[in-house]
């Protein structure tokens, strides 16, 4: 029997809105989407649900057989607004977790600075939902250890088994990444080596210490080239203006790529993909980059160890550009067919998200 699934997302934009596009694309049921622009995210978590209920009843109560719902979705508001909907099974999905998401320590107090609203919403959600489903294991882990730590601080009397039985429910389900078929360009490309950064344009990425790395590198009188794209909002780190200053002749590209095929171009001629990030539940960026040939260079920490061997994992900044030295060096081979390492966040992702879609409708 074709499924009719609806899917819920109140940030439709970035990789969120990637995940969606391939996850209705790819799996074969009759789809319905409600969304709401990727702008200021508090407002969407917050307000969601009520905005649904109020202005898209008819579609929450046309009968489904399962919903999708991002984390983003204080789901058990939206089903406490609408019953009709509460008694259709739920996967709830982890993109990010609000309780192991990095804050700014401005202040000198990380914890006076956290929100812990969010993380209590997510909490709550997840009771809600039929099952869970995270991106990566390091997402869901950080997110059960935060919370049993949370809780630990809750005045008594406390929920008993609330932790517990959102970790009996929970695995882990890759983000299923749109990885074209085809062998990456092989050999040196003309020119001195090309470095990639490809992420988000924001502090937790980390870009000054990708920068800081590429000063360091040019000091030594390395040879190279850069470039540098990703989304980018409104107010991006003044390192950026800063990098296209120093870097000068060095830079191919600096700036979001407006189109997949711009995108994929920039991602071809990279010889090496770096990230900084002090935050990542997945990868996307450096999946891609590595799909399409590039030597990935990621901390070893976050998500990163799930997905990539030891050897493209560095261990601090130092370390880093100890690594860009080397290989810059001649060290290592650099653009070179690494599929292996990727395959299995195209098809096979995609099939695991199948598989668990009928065993959550079925209630299994």
């Amino acid at each position: 029997m074709r499924l009719k699934l609806l899917f819920l997302e109140p940030f439709w934009g970035g990789s969120h809105q990637q995940f969606g596009d391939v996850l209705m694309a790819g799996v074969d049921a009759d789809w319905t989407a409600l969304t709401l622009p990727a702008r200021h995210w508090k407002w969407r978590m917050r307000s969601a649900a009520v905005h649904w209920a109020l202005g898209a009843r008819g579609v929450l109560e046309a009968g489904y057989d399962g919903v999708v719902a991002s984390s983003y979705v204080p789901l058990a508001e939206l089903l406490g607004l609408v019953p009709a909907l509460a008694r259709v099974p739920s996967l709830l999905y982890f993109h990010e977790n609000q309780l192991a998401f990095p804050t700014s320590d401005a202040l000198g107090d990380r914890e006076r600075v956290r929100d812990y609203h969010f993380g209590f919403t997510q909490l709550s959600s997840a009771a809600a939902a039929t099952r869970c489903a995270f991106n990566s294991a390091w997402n869901r882990d950080s997110f059960l250890g935060e919370a049993t730590r949370l809780l630990r601080r809750m005045p008594k009397p406390r929920p008993g088994g609330w932790v517990e039985g959102i970790a009996a429910k929970s695995e882990v389900l890759h983000v299923p990444v749109t990885l074209p078929n085809r062998p990456p360009i092989l050999g040196a490309l003309d020119g001195p080596p090309v470095i990639l950064w490809n992420h988000r344009w924001e502090h937790d990425k980390r870009p000054d210490a990708f920068f800081n790395a590429l000063a360091q590198l040019a000091g030594r009188g390395l040879d190279f080239r850069v470039i540098v794209t990703g989304q980018r909002f409104r107010a991006a780190p003044p390192c950026f203006e800063e990098a296209r200053r120093d870097l000068g002749q060095r830079i191919i590209h600096c700036g979001y790529a407006e189109t997949r095929t711009d995108y994929e171009d920039l991602l071809q001629r990279a010889d090496i993909a770096v990230s900084t990030a002090g935050h990542e539940f997945f990868g996307i960026a450096m999946i891609e980059a590595t799909h399409f040939g590039a030597y990935p260079l990621v901390p070893d920490r976050l998500a990163y160890p799930e997905i990539f061997p030891a050897p493209f994992r560095y261990a601090s900044d130092r370390h880093l550009v100890e690594r860009l030295g080397e290989l810059l060096g001649g060290a290592e081979t650099l653009r070179a067919d690494r599929r292996r390492l990727t395959e299995r966040f195209g098809a096979t992702a995609l099939d695991a998200f199948r598989s668990t879609l009928v065993r959550v409708c079925e209630h299994v």
